[in-house]
This record gives structure tokens, C-alpha cells and sequence, in this order.
């Protein structure tokens, strides 16, 4: 299954602290032509975050009347909160070749992966289990009990980087940049994404 009217979806994963959300951030600044795909979430929404921007804060009912409507093309419960990738966060405005870049966790990438298998899977890894256990704390979110239950979930998570396409060490932001941003141009010029009509026009 493709995702009707869009070039790519790249699917960026990784445990939880890792920054995967910073990355994808610095990407839709620096890229032309690619958009996020937005959320849903039981969780509340953190200091700064707005509704329909980082997600789509809603309640855990209507949240379960949406897996009954089959209204995600992935969902899961993550730390006791339900997240789900809307299809027509996908679908949408599909007359516009616009690239499409999933931020979301492993359950739900391997969900993705299976249902859109032209996908483009990449993993984000920490420098180390010792700074990512910091940049948890860092967070300033979580309480001292949720961050040593997402530091033990993240070591399960990370050995599950083998089941991606491309896998980045996030050592420096800037150096962690330019290796997604280089994935992304990588596949753009790809000759599978070359349509015949597109080389005799």
C-alpha cells in the first residue's frame, strides 16, 4: 500500500529522549516540499505545545470511537497514554506532491512499516545509554519514577534498530542533521521513485 498523491512518508523513530522530535523540527526548516504528520494523543498537552501543532489532544473516548471508526493507520499505548496516526493525515490535500515525515514511536513504526511497506524507516540511537538516561532527566517533564520506566523501556526499544532501513546515531544535533537530511534527499533521487513520464517530459 502507498500513500495516494505523496512522493515519500519517512518514518522516524527511536526511544523515547532520543530526539527524534528536535530533528524532524530542524528538517521541515531546512527542506522544501515536506510536511509532519500530526498525532493524536490522550496524553495533555506539555508547557508550549498546542493543539494540532505537536498533536491532536483528545479523549480517551473519542480516541477509542476512532480505533473502532479504523480511523489510524497506527495506534498503540505508549506510558499509559494512547497515540494514533490519523489516515487523513496521509491522505490529505493529495493532489500536492508534498513528502510526508512520521514522528512516532517503535510500536507504531512497526505498525506503519507493515501496513506501508514503500515507507522509509530510520531509527535514531542515543551517543550513549549514559547520555540518554540525562537527556530524560533533562526534560523536566517526568517524574524521577516515569523517567527510570522510560529509560528501561528505551534499552528494550533500541535493540529493534535493526528492523529499520537506516539507523543514526544522534551524537551532535548538527551532525545528526545532516545525516537524516541527506537520507531524505538520498531517496528523493532514487531511480524506483522516477515515473517514465517524469524522464521524457
Amino acid at each position: 500500500m502507498t500513500v495516494e498523491g505523496k512522493k515519500l512518508l519517512f518514518v522516524v523513530s527511536g526511544p523515547s529522549g532520543v530526539g527524534k522530535s528536535t530533528l524532524c523540527r530542524h528538517i521541515l526548516q531546512d527542506i522544501p516540499d515536506i510536511r509532519l504528520s500530526v498525532s493524536c494523543t490522550t496524553r495533555p498537552p506539555r508547557t508550549g505545545e498546542t493543539n494540532g501543532h505537536e498533536y491532536w489532544f483528545i479523549h480517551e473516548n473519542e480516541f477509542r470511537k476512532k480505533i473502532e471508526e479504523h480511523a489510524f493507520a497506527e495506534w498503540a499505548e505508549v506510558y499509559g497514554r494512547l497515540y494514533g496516526t490519523p489516515w487523513k493525515e496521509l491522505e490529505e490535500e493529495a493532489d500536492i506532491q508534498t513528502d510526508i515525515l512520521l514522528d512516532i514511536d517503535v510500536q507504531g513504526a512497526r505498525q506503519v512499516m507493515k501496513t506501508l511497506q514503500q515507507s522509509v524507516s530510520i531509527f535514531i540511537l542515543p551517543p550513549s545509554l549514559e547520555t540518554l538516561r540525562t537527556r530524560l532527566a533533562g526534560r523536566g517533564t517526568d517524574s524521577f519514577e516515569e523517567q527510570n520506566r522510560r529509560f528501561q523501556k528505551a534499552q528494550e526499544e533500541m535493540r529493534s534498530y535493526s528492523e529499520y532501513q537506516y539507523t543514526i546515531r544522534n551524537e551532535t544535533l548538527e551532525q545528526a542533521i545532516q545525516e537524516l537530511r541527506a537520507v531524505i534527499m538520498a531517496e528523493r533521487v532514487k531511480t524506483t521513485h522516477v515515473e517514465p513520464a517524469q524522464v521524457f517530459r
